[in-house]
């Protein structure tokens, strides 16, 4: 059926077209209303015209000036009012107030303040800044905050994050701004220069027509600014859908035996911790301490605390009383529970993304000795929403594996995992736990049975 869905457009402009003709008709006066093969021959006309193709390029490239600098605005207020509360209320009034302005309003204002080849942009500055402004915002402010979470524990820095959470997070809701600002734009820069007349540009064009009584040419450049609009419209849409994976490198030098290895013990001390949450204790324990020299093992049922505990471990909450000692210089990462892939990167480059910068010479092979190992080769160019939980899930266990830290988390890693592909990502995780000795901290409510590593447990 696809290749049947363009006749209901098909059946619409000849709809339009039909109606057209019969109301000219009706009419009988083609100087005020012309037919509609009047009007297409006009509308051919102008494209042979010399003329044309200057009012053409003039308005177009006054469009993009003005979009450029609305845009540029835009993203730098958006960014700051994101961060800092007091620039969001300082430019609420303004963005209003702009928003408000009738644009008929504003180009009689300009008149008086611009040359009319400059008005033309200013009204498409001003007409587009407060529509790419909200939705730079809104698409800023949706941005899931447990990626970003997730990538300050990987050790992003916080333009990384900015650039790889951020704004693919609001890359919906910016190109919606930009697709309603450009839809108002086109039509208030027309306004301008019907009014301002300056030498070159549509507006101009659809004037002077006008003041001769030539309605057919001032149809014929009203469906021109109607396709202008059209064919950035489809400009549009055509970027949003671009979506560039990576080809496969299927790269088998890496092994794990190549690894550095390290004899230097990790630990981390806890004295007298303790979180609450609306009054109710989360966590609450005396001296412990975790150590590099053996798999830490925080095991208890749902609710207990385990991953309240990693979080204070890691960083990412404060204790209300009590301290935890660690080297801050300690690289970290975590397989969540909740997993944390980012929707717009394939599997590969969610397990790349959790590499250092050290790293990134063998990023590729390094990603597929994961994949091999996590029994996911053929998922690697997937997307995350194309997986099963349990895929999910092992992604979410190589991208922490992939860091290679000082400090790994885990937090139920193997969840929904039936039980013998759960032994051999378990075999797996020993060999290499044994290879980088990292500190590993396990949350779990299941039995976790590791060959020739000792096990300490905390009761939680």
């Amino acid at each position: 059926m696809r290749q049947f869905k363009f006749i209901p457009t098909l059946l619409s402009i000849l709809f339009l077209g039909v109606g057209w003709q019969v109301i000219a008709l009706s009419i009988g006066f083609p100087a005020i209303f012309p037919s509609l093969f009047d009007l297409l021959k006009e509308i051919s006309g102008l494209f042979v015209s010399d003329h044309f193709y200057a009012e053409l390029r003039t308005t177009i490239l006054r469009g993009i000036i003005g979009f450029t600098f609305a845009f540029t605005f835009a993203f730098c207020f958006a960014v700051t009012a994101l961060f800092f509360a007091f620039w969001k209320a300082f430019f609420h009034p303004i963005i209003v107030v702009t928003r408000s302005i009738p644009v008929i309003s504003l180009v009689l204002i300009a008149i008086l303040w611009f040359a009319p080849v400059q008005l033309p942009v200013f009204i498409a500055l001003i007409t587009m800044f407060p529509i790419l402004y909200q939705n730079i915002l809104t698409g800023l402010e949706q941005c899931d905050y447990k990626n970003v979470e997730m990538a300050k524990l990987f050790g992003k820095s916080a333009y990384r994050r900015f650039v790889s959470i951020y704004l693919p997070a609001s890359k919906p809701s910016i190109f919606d701004g930009i697709s309603t600002a450009m839809g108002f734009g086109w039509r208030a820069i027309i306004i301008g220069e019907v009014l301002a007349q300056p030498v070159h540009g549509i507006g101009t064009a659809m004037k002077e027509a006008q003041a001769y009584i030539n309605v057919s040419e001032l149809i014929a450049w009203t469906v021109v600014a109607i396709g202008i609009s059209y064919f950035f419209e489809f400009v549009i849409k055509f970027v949003r859908r671009i979506k560039i994976k990576r080809k496969p490198s299927y790269a088998q030098s890496f092994e794990l035996k190549e690894m550095n290895q390290t004899s230097e013990l990790i630990t981390i001390k806890v004295q007298n911790l303790e979180k609450k949450f609306n009054e109710n204790t989360l966590c609450n324990y005396d001296d412990f301490s975790f150590c590099s020299n053996v798999i830490n093992v925080l095991k208890g049922p749902s609710g207990s605390g385990k991953t309240t505990l990693l979080r204070l471990l890691s960083g990412l909450e404060k204790p209300d009383s009590g301290e935890i000692d660690k080297d801050v210089l300690l690289s970290v990462a975590c397989s969540f529970q909740d997993v944390r892939l980012l929707p717009w990167l394939t599997v590969s480059e969610n397990i790349i993304y959790g590499m250092n910068p050290g790293s990134k010479h063998v990023a590729g092979d390094l990603s597929d000795f994961l994949l091999r190992n996590m029994e996911l080769k053929d998922q690697w160019n997937k997307y995350p929403n194309e997986l099963s939980g349990g895929q999910q899930q092992r992604v979410g266990l190589a991208r922490a594996l992939a860091a290679k830290s000082d400090v790994l988390f885990l937090d139920e890693p193997l969840t929904g995992l039936d039980n013998e592909l759960k032994s051999r990502i378990t075999d797996f995780l020993s060999v290499w736990i044994k290879t980088y000795k990292p500190l590993v901290v396990w949350a779990t409510h299941e039995q976790v049975e590791i060959e020739d590593l000792k096990i300490t447990g905390i009761k939680l």
